[in-house]
């Protein structure tokens, strides 16, 4: 009687073992990612809606907020600006290059500069005044988290339609909330855009008249 290699012996039942474990691993990862991808196509329950509108929400609140301080660096900025242009417009330098007299052309320079900064301070104010981010998908029917639309119930209705509110009724107030909001912030940014483009008008005239002044000390304008 033959009797077959010890390795082959050993090692025959070890291999179909390790094939019947590696078979059920790959067999439960797909029964896990086919689970995963169920999850991650279903619908959202109401209170996951409600969540994800909080979410929404707070992050418009947010863009709207960061809008306002962008507007106030501006502010700052211009303010800064201003300040440098009143120190050079009170040089005696900047009356003449050399020869030639400034007088008319610095003129019309400032009535450049002040337009273009009263239409930095219009965007400015466009960007900041104050917007009620109301319903805009329709009148909410209880409307009961908008603040422009709570002073219309006394207190016992205001209760009573709390405790009465359906989880769809609240996730459909969030949403033209969320909407509204990102109507609000679509016009802040607007404003935005056109506030910083002025900011950098300003900031080119001011460096035309750090030149001029430049200029005007280099080729002793202003001397006697």
């Amino acid at each position: 009687m033959k009797i077959g290699p010890p390795s082959t012996l050993s090692h025959t039942p070890f291999t179909a073992l390790t094939t019947r474990l590696r078979r059920h691993e790959d067999s439960g990862r797909a029964r896990r990612e086919t689970k995963l991808l169920a999850e991650a196509s279903r619908p959202l329950d109401p209170w996951e809606r409600y969540r994800a509108l909080t979410d929404a929400v707070k992050e418009g609140i947010d863009l709207a907020e960061m809008a306002d301080r962008k507007v106030r660096f501006a502010l700052v900025v211009m303010a800064g600006i201003n300040v440098g242009l009143f120190v050079l417009t009170t040089r005696p330098e900047l009356l003449a290059v050399g020869n030639v007299p400034l007088h008319g052309w610095l003129g019309l320079y400032l009535l450049a500069y002040a337009l273009v900064a009263v239409y930095f301070f219009l965007q400015a104010v466009e960007a900041l005044r104050p917007r009620g981010a109301r319903p805009s998908l329709g009148a909410a029917p209880r409307a009961l988290r908008d603040p422009d639309e709570v002073p219309r119930y006394d207190v016992d209705s205001y209760d009573r339609a709390w405790r009465d509110v359906r989880f769809d009724e609240l996730n459909g107030e969030l949403a033209r909330r969320n909407h509204g909001l990102a109507l609000v912030n679509l016009e802040k940014y607007a404003a935005l855009g056109r506030l910083y483009g002025g900011l950098r008008v300003l900031a080119v005239l001011f460096g035309g008249l750090v030149v001029m002044v430049a200029l005007s000390t280099l080729y002793g304008g202003g001397r006697p």
